[in-house]
């Protein structure tokens, strides 16, 4: 009974970080607050097996998180990347004159 009773507990601890990486828009800090509450409720689990086993948990889940982030971020500026080459490409097409001049100005505002 006390196995079932330790698993459940490294559930819950796993579904704590879980729900506080996502309560913010990815960033960094919102991850290592929830892997920080984490922790803090693996500490209350009374067997040591299955609070050890909370607390790596916990680590694992903020790295995930933040590799997570540091994927989508690196998707992200491919993206605009490739937007702002084909449009580019699609400005240099207009024919010359202020239309292109602002459509390549526009162009140039993709970060």
């Amino acid at each position: 009974m006390g196995r079932v009773t330790g698993s459940l507990l490294v559930l819950i601890v796993c579904g704590l970080v879980a729900v506080g990486c996502g309560s913010s828009s990815s960033s960094s800090s919102s991850s290592s607050s929830a892997v920080s509450k984490c922790k803090n409720e693996a500490k209350k689990i009374s067997d040591a097996n299955t609070r050890t086993a909370a607390e790596q948990a916990c680590t694992a889940a903020g790295k995930v998180s933040t590799s997570a982030t540091n994927a989508v971020s690196t998707t992200v500026q491919s993206v605009k990347s490739s937007a702002k080459s084909a449009c580019l490409a699609g400005a240099q097409a207009l024919p010359a004159g202020s239309a292109r001049d602002k459509a390549v100005a526009g162009c140039n505002k993709i970060k």
